[in-house]
């Protein structure tokens, strides 16, 4: 008996892990979509039926599992819907074992279940660990009461339903405990991930990112016979503003620059800072009009912008850009940002406020 339940608490730590892990990317939550919340509670119904095809028998028509901890799982973390799944899929995978009074009681106490976790979850003021424990001790409370109705003489059975309690606390504290490890160190990987993507000031892609994707952009290009065009941007005589207002507002510059560069991009354009006051856009399946018009476009918003310094002080700036495509055709595009980088040098020789292609493009 003690084997059984130690058997089905290895099942569900190590299934619920699995899970856990598998879908770390789209975890469970009470805001999640419709469809993940369907996912989740079917899968929690799935694990509730393993866990019966390793019960523990009382006697001829009543089994005993840790079949209710998947659903309370998924209502403590994704509310009624999935909690509502679970409980059906594993009511239904109890009548498949056999249709009898257990049964029937099993129907009704896996509903209880859903629907009780589901009002604990949205009305009792504990979090976390506590919230659970509540959880817990309810579940468990009516899996008691539900044997107590099957079976004839309940004294008989008392220490198979001590153990199941002692079963069920154990096996539902170490579940909880691996989600929240997974959902935790999925979190802190995917912060580290986008930090070393991102420009900490700005949140646009970083410079290794624009490499990144310059090169895969570069190669799409080619493979496709397709245009594809690169717009370096650099703010004019932004030393001046550092100067005379301080690194603070020039800080603060960069961020609604970058902000207002995001907004004038077309759906799939990377924008980058490269450092400094310089940033940079990738334009896929542009040709060298079509991005002179983009650059001419952010050139003249830019103008038009008020930008707002720590000290609420409006100033305006101008930036200088310089364009470059590659036609899809030619083998050569080793040169491509050089080339931009030439037209941006051209724009600042010209008196900066002004959109430029180098001479080679």
């Amino acid at each position: 008996m003690i084997s059984d339940l130690i058997v089905n608490i290895a099942l569900l730590t190590s299934f619920t892990f699995i899970w856990h892990q598998v879908f770390k990317n789209n975890p469970l939550t009470l805001n999640s979509p419709v469809k993940i919340k369907i996912l989740d509670g079917l899968i929690g119904g799935v694990l509730g039926i393993i866990l019966m095809h390793y019960s523990i028998q009382v006697n001829d028509i009543t089994i005993l599992d840790l079949r209710h901890i998947p659903v309370i799982l998924v209502a403590y973390f994704g509310g009624i819907i999935p909690a509502l799944l679970s409980a059906t899929v594993i009511s239904v995978g109890r009548f498949f074992i056999d249709v009898n009074f257990s049964s029937i009681v099993s129907l009704f106490m896996m509903f209880t279940m859903a629907i009780g976790a589901w009002i604990i979850v949205l009305y009792v003021k504990a979090e976390g660990i506590k919230k659970w424990t509540i959880l817990l001790l309810y579940s468990q409370f009516i899996f008691t009461f539900a044997l107590y109705i099957v079976v004839d003489d309940f004294s008989h059975v008392i220490h198979i339903a001590f153990y199941h309690i002692i079963s069920s606390l154990i096996g539902g504290f170490l579940t909880l405990y691996f989600v929240n490890y997974i959902r935790r160190y999925s979190k802190l990987y995917n912060q580290y991930k986008e930090r070393s993507q991102r420009d900490a000031l700005t949140g646009l892609y970083n410079v290794r990112s624009f490499d990144y994707f310059y090169n895969l952009m570069i190669e799409k290009a080619k493979n496709e016979k397709e245009h594809c065009a690169v717009c370096i941007i650099d703010i004019d005589y932004f030393k001046q503003i550092n100067d005379e207002y301080g690194h603070p507002a020039g800080d603060e510059v960069l961020k609604q620059l970058a902000m207002l560069l995001k907004k004038l991009m077309r759906g799939g354009d990377i924008v980058s800072r490269n450092g400094g006051e310089e940033f940079s856009i990738l334009l896929e399946k542009c040709n060298l009009k079509q991005a002179q018009e983009v650059a001419c476009r952010i050139r003249m918003a830019v103008e038009g912008h008020s930008f707002t310094l720590p000290s609420k002080k409006e100033i305006n700036l101008t930036v200088s850009i310089g364009v470059a495509s590659y036609n899809g055709r030619t083998n050569d595009t080793e040169k491509l940002y050089q080339e931009a980088d030439d037209a941006l040098y051209k724009a600042k020789q010209e008196g900066r406020n002004n959109v430029c292609t180098s001479s080679e493009t």
